[in-house]
């Protein structure tokens, strides 16, 4: 019997953590470690204790970060990104970014830097390719939402999924990623705040020639799909493709 989507998702969860508890097993600095897809759709973590941020915010903010990061590091030096390190009073936090997945390592300050941040880093980077790996050989990463809606709407001439506060998570577009994301996440709140008690589940933006689609993803994360189509039939087959996948 074939496993479904949500089943499939589940056992790749399971995986992921048991990859994530034996890679930190021996290492008294993490403080707990979140992965996701470039999509910012959540894949695993361990934590030793609880956040303020959930794990789908943590996964979503993730993907932000790096690929935010990334253009700006290749933008200004040519380079390709390694890794993000963020040093805080009592916290650092360590950002990697692989083909497949995007993971974040939260870390005791004093105690990484006593053994040596180095350490750190080069063990992250191993475990994060073990599990991106991992990942690449599932069916899951197949269907990631970016990839799924990209392979069945391939009339799409901009694509890409931001966060409700307007933040870019991963973006396919001739625009600047922060202007694009600013303005469909007004767009979105505005529409939010005109259904008054209701949640918007999506909403277009027609002219004459081409169109804007705006579709709920999940409580943190919005995705939009602009096509060269203004026909309302053909604008709702694409709407039920796009439910079909994140459903």
């Amino acid at each position: 019997m074939v496993d479904t989507p949500e089943e499939s998702l589940k056992q790749l969860q399971a995986d992921i953590y048991d990859l994530i508890e034996k890679g930190i097993s021996e290492d008294s600095a993490i403080l707990g470690i979140n992965i996701g897809t470039h999509g910012g759709t959540f894949l695993g973590n361990y934590f030793n204790e609880e956040t303020k941020l959930s794990k789908l915010e943590i996964a979503a903010a993730t993907s932000s970060l790096l690929f935010l990061s990334s253009k700006t590091l290749m933008g200004s030096l040519m380079q390709e990104i390694s890794y993000n390190i963020i040093t805080g009073k009592e916290k650092m936090i360590l950002a990697i970014l692989t083909e497949n997945i995007t993971m974040i390592s939260y870390l005791n300050r004093e105690l990484a830097e006593l053994e040596g941040v180095s350490h750190y880093i080069y063990k992250m980077k191993q475990l994060a390719l073990q599990v991106s790996a991992f990942v690449e050989t599932s069916e899951f990463i197949r269907e990631e939402i970016f990839v799924a809606v990209k392979r069945t709407i391939p009339s799409a001439i901009m694509l890409g999924i931001i966060s409700r506060e307007g933040i870019p998570i991963k973006i396919q577009s001739t625009m600047p990623e922060p202007v694009i994301s600013a303005m469909i996440s007004a767009l979105y709140n505005l529409s939010d705040v005109l259904l008054e008690d209701q949640i918007v589940e999506y909403s277009i933006i027609a002219g004459e020639n081409g169109s804007i689609i705006l579709h709920e993803l999940d409580e943190h994360r919005i995705l939009f799909v602009a096509v060269p189509e203004a026909d309302e039939s053909k604008l709702g087959s694409y709407i039920a493709k796009i439910k079909t996948i994140i459903k």
